[in-house]
């Protein structure tokens, strides 16, 4: 089996390509930057390039998992997210065999949630921000392709991933980073945003093996959480980290650092993943958050014995 992997050099892409190739996959990417092995490079919004990596690999499987997931800019969201994928299921309507394409989505199409109950596939989306509205055109562009072509298109809303080799614009991330700062300075201060939000947290590991179950046995047309069926306080990641350290630290409440429009509570459910491919979470919130500062530490380190 071959598999293509958009974006194979981001924290869920370089995780993906482990998990395949401990299947057994051959494994090619399509990526902006160089990221070793079988790797096409450019970017989603050349379809040229698009098209030539989706020949040349011949995949029994397109993962796409490229795009953006910040940016002041929110025309980019559109180019990147929307538009960039059509632009790969383009590429990938031009193949005799057409591949499966399982597409990262992300729990933030639900948006402000009006109950605790755990989130559905089949709640309401209630979008509040920009990256959450791209992300639910991107899904319906996507659905399109299979209703009105007859493409295998899976989508996976990932919640809230954590692991190593997470990116510090996320808030754990970030407090891991600030966390292994502080271990090799005079720094004590660990400066956060709204910790009272809770979250559903899923290791980046146990998702990558949900997108490998999703390509075996995913029903096309479908969409599937992956999360943890938890939903935990920030402020309990921070905690756990700061636990792990050998240095008294304290946390500041940084008011630039509190999002606008951010959801309170989110938790979602993975009984349809389940029932589908016999996926569970595997990896303990302790572990992930255990690993992620681990990882950090190391991060630093490198850093400063340049």
């Amino acid at each position: 089996m071959r598999a293509l992997i958009t974006g194979i050099s981001g924290f869920v892409g370089r995780h993906l390509r482990e998990e395949l190739l401990r299947e057994g996959w051959q494994v090619y990417g399509f990526d902006i930057r160089p990221a070793g092995g079988n790797v096409f490079i450019g970017d989603l919004s050349d379809r040229a390039a698009l098209t030539r990596a989706v020949a040349d690999c011949q995949p029994d499987a397109v993962f796409h998992l490229a795009g953006i997931i910040k940016s002041a800019d929110s025309e980019a969201y559109y180019k990147s997210n929307l538009f960039g994928m059509l632009n790969l299921l383009d590429a990938v309507m031009q193949m005799e065999k057409r591949p499966k394409v399982v597409l990262a989505s992300s729990s933030a199409v639900y948006g402000l949630t009006k109950s605790a109950r755990p989130i559905t596939e089949r709640s309401p989306l209630r979008p509040v921000t920009e990256y959450a509205v791209s992300k639910v055109a991107q899904e319906t562009a996507a659905l399109r392709y299979h209703y009105a072509f007859g493409l295998d298109v899976v989508i996976v809303r990932m919640f809230n991933l954590l692991g190593p080799g997470q990116s510090p614009d996320l808030a754990c991330s970030a407090f891991a980073r600030q966390i292994a700062l502080a271990e090799i300075s005079e720094q004590s201060e660990i400066v956060t945003g709204n910790l009272d939000a809770k979250r559903d947290f899923v290791d980046v590991r146990d998702a990558a093996r949900a997108f490998v179950l999703l390509a075996e046995k995913g029903e096309a047309g479908r969409t599937y959480n992956v999360c943890s069926g938890n939903a935990v306080a920030i402020q309990q990641c921070l905690s756990e980290m700061m636990s792990k350290s050998n240095r008294q630290l304290s946390a500041r409440v940084d008011p630039a650092r509190v999002q606008k429009n951010d959801v309170p509570v989110q938790v979602g459910s993975y009984q349809k993943l389940h029932k589908v491919t016999g996926w569970s979470p595997k990896i303990s919130l302790k572990q992930s958050l255990s690993d992620l500062l681990d990882d950090w530490r190391e991060r630093v380190k490198e850093v400063e014995s340049k």
